[in-house]
């Protein structure tokens, strides 16, 4: 079995600006449904309608993800970059390290930032301008955890055991 070899950060950031837009619009759709879901729970409770939001928003991600990673094994977004998903046997990652890479992604990208961003407001009463540019310093976690990691893997796909691989090399043999 050959062993694909890791694709370049500057590739791997450029997709993911790319999927940046991708899930921005499947944030729209999940936005839209949530708003109409929030005439009906806010009268009920504020924290039912947030919570329904909350778990719509993860839906529709891990759906969209999901989707991609089981029936291609690449996002529209590595598919243009010629970029691909493996685990560390090289081959395609089964449906609980999909899970994993999911959940943890969530962590690092969405619930560590929105933490501090909370934080921040709450605790130390720094304006929102602040708070949010502080809270986005915590992006670099995930994605500056590839500058320490040898084989040059984001901190999510190093902690669900996946690999970003280099499918343009493999073309070309």
């Amino acid at each position: 079995m050959t062993r694909f070899p890791t694709v370049s950060l500057k590739r791997r950031l450029a997709a993911l600006m790319y999927e940046m837009l991708l899930v921005g619009a499947v944030t729209a759709i999940a936005a839209i449904l949530s708003g109409i879901l929030a005439i009906f729970l806010n009268p009920v409770s504020t924290y039912l309608s947030s919570f329904a939001t909350c778990i719509l928003m993860l839906g529709f991600w891990w759906y969209y993800f999901r989707t991609n990673w089981l029936q291609k094994g690449q996002t529209l977004a590595m598919q243009t970059w010629k970029i691909g998903l493996a685990n560390r046997q090289n081959v395609q990652p089964p449906l609980h390290q999909l899970r994993l890479r999911f959940m943890w992604a969530c962590v690092f990208v969405v619930f560590i930032p929105m933490l501090a961003y909370a934080g921040l407001r709450h605790f130390l009463n720094i304006p929102p301008m602040g708070a949010f540019g502080a809270a986005l310093f915590w992006l670099i976690l995930p994605w500056g955890f590839a500058l320490l990691n040898p084989d040059r893997q984001f901190l999510y796909d190093f902690l669900a055991g996946t690999r970003l691989v280099d499918l343009k090399k493999d073309g070309n043999k």
